[in-house]
């Protein structure tokens, strides 16, 4: 039997076909690969609803949002009037957006800048969606969109490396100006006329020019943080797991991704003026205001003989992800030699995950930073010791931690926490598929927020669930009929909160809802922003690809 029937016979099992003489489409690569932690067409359990918002969310992603630089970023309107253009092209199944409305995004609004975290997770979403389009054999249309889009994306991030002028430096975000109708910002030069570095004391985030030499219509954010670094390290991560041995993408491309991997994870090796590594430097020779992600820092201070648990679990993601795509023996032996076998960060994970769930007063941005990063380090460190530990972290300290019984992630029904932890208790890897079945709760929980998730354009509409006289007595009935008892501004940074988690059908608007409080009631908004759904996309196709 010759290759094209034998895939033929490969997608009538994968994709539901049942026609005599059937053909599988000569564009996937037909490997025959078992299906993912959330089914696919033709499986059991599909859910075709829940795929067609998908592929609303990602036809707007890359019509508008990923427009400007190929990377994520905010939209926002200049006027309301224009929200029915947007509804329209959704409606329409198109793909190019000035072909279906006559206009172009450029025309209607401005975009914000493309950061790290975001811009991260967008690439990683495109990877994972070309990968499961190509194997499971899409049609020829479908697949060559998503490899090209995914392309664009790893242009865009190879940008954000190139634009800072030194190997192995970051932007914390770019913005193209060349075809932004919002104003560029403001910048500042690297260095004084005596050669100092400006601005005097170090910020979270200044705005730079392009030093490459190549990039004039593109500015650049300094000071890359945590939260934005663990972001790039998901996209170099889940980008070469797909594009490894795909002959479809240009060598150079692969090229610059191991490259800017490695360089990347050269500088986080190097030891700083305080005696200790794994410090994101900057451009101007300085760590970033948030570098820090030795196990022996607490925030911004060293304190010897700490043992930091988040920091552990944040430098093994990051580390062990960039040193996946590199593929470089001195970075795969500082990971393995230095880092989990010379000061055991999996042993200091298993521990203590410290300032990551609190309570109440909980930052979210510091549960999505230990998820992402739990997921990396899950998925591409391969001494079997290492992930054991790294399991009983996510089981114990992260996913539902001994004797807290408040504001935990099991309860919290956030997808792409619940896809991470149902992936890492099946020990699923990029070597192999899942070991055990998938915690049937934790997928039910999280594809449930999926399907409730709010449909593309998703506008910033302010959202009221809690009145004035029900914050008054604490007892309020949410916009669904949920009754909820209003805690008062007690969440992170004085957020109004309630005791349950607010339902993604009537949750509050955020621009990315994993970092965002879920016990938030009320919030407000202009109605003219479009929030870019990254979020849905990356917990979507991870489910997808992660089998």
């Amino acid at each position: 039997m010759g290759r094209i029937r034998i895939v033929g016979l490969l997608c009538l099992a994968a994709c539901g076909g049942g026609e005599e003489g059937f053909e599988a489409p000569p564009c996937g690569s037909f490997e025959g690969r078992s299906e993912g932690l959330l089914p696919g067409p033709g499986a059991p359990g599909h859910d075709a609803e829940l795929e067609a918002i998908a592929l609303e969310h990602d036809r707007l992603w890359h019509a508008v949002h990923a427009a400007s630089t190929g990377l994520n970023a905010d939209y926002r309107m200049n006027g309301a009037e224009h929200r029915a253009t947007f509804e329209q092209f959704v409606a329409s199944g198109a793909y190019d957006f000035e072909a279906e409305t006559g206009m172009r995004p450029e025309d209607l609004g401005q975009w914000g800048k493309s950061a790290g975290l975001y811009g991260g997770v967008g690439v990683a979403a495109d990877a994972y969606r070309y990968g499961v389009l190509r194997d499971l054999g899409a049609e020829c249309a479908d697949v060559e969109r998503a490899r090209a889009e995914l392309v664009r994306g790893l242009e865009g991030m190879d940008i954000a490396a190139r634009i800072t002028g030194v190997p192995g430096v970051m932007a914390r975000a770019v913005l193209n100006h060349a075809n932004n109708a919002a104003t560029p910002y403001e910048t500042t030069p690297l260095f004084d006329a005596d050669g100092d570095p400006l601005p005097e004391e170090k910020n979270n985030g200044t705005w730079r020019d392009d030093q490459s030499g190549e990039l004039s219509d593109w500015q650049w954010e300094d000071s890359l943080s945590r939260d934005m670094l663990v972001g790039w390290a998901m996209a170099f991560g889940a980008a070469w797991e797909v594009i490894r041995e795909d002959d479809t993408i240009d060598a150079a491309v692969k090229a610059r991704l191991q490259k800017n991997a490695g360089d990347v994870a050269r500088g986080l090796m190097v030891v700083g003026e305080f005696g200790y590594d794994l410090e994101i430097p900057d451009a101007d020779g300085r760590p970033t205001f948030h570098a820090y992600l030795h196990e022996s820092s607490i925030d911004r201070l060293y304190i010897d003989g700490a043992e930091n648990g988040f920091n552990a679990v944040m430098a093994l993601g990051i580390v062990g992800a960039l040193a996946y795509a590199a593929e470089d023996e001195a970075i795969d032996r500082y990971v393995q030699e230095e880092l989990i076998e010379r000061r055991d960060l999996p042993g200091i994970a298993a521990e203590d995950l410290l300032f990551v769930g609190v309570g109440v007063g909980s930052n979210f941005s510091n549960f999505n930073m230990a998820f992402t990063a739990m997921f990396l380090a899950q998925r591409y460190v391969r001494d079997p010791d290492a992930l054991t530990r790294m399991r009983l972290s996510l089981r114990y300290e992260l996913w539902a931690k001994d004797g807290v019984d408040e504001r935990r992630p099991v309860d919290m029904g956030q997808s792409f926490f619940d896809y991470i932890y149902a992936a890492g208790d099946a020990e699923s890897h990029v070597d192999h598929a899942s070991v055990k079945p998938f915690d049937a709760g934790a997928v039910e929980r999280g594809t449930k927020t999926l399907v409730d998730f709010p449909r593309a354009p998703y506008f910033d509409d302010p959202v009221e669930n809690c009145d004035a006289e029900e914050l008054a007595s604490q007892d309020c009935v949410l916009n669904d009929g949920m009754r909820v008892r209003v805690l008062g501004e007690v969440g992170w940074k004085g957020t109004l909160v309630a005791n349950q988690i607010v339902p993604m059908a009537v949750r509050p608007s955020s621009n990315y809802h994993w970092r965002s409080d879920p016990y938030r009631v009320n919030s407000e908004g202009s109605g003219l922003s479009m929030n870019p759904a990254v979020d849905f996309r990356i917990a979507y196709w991870l489910g997808r690809w992660v089998r």
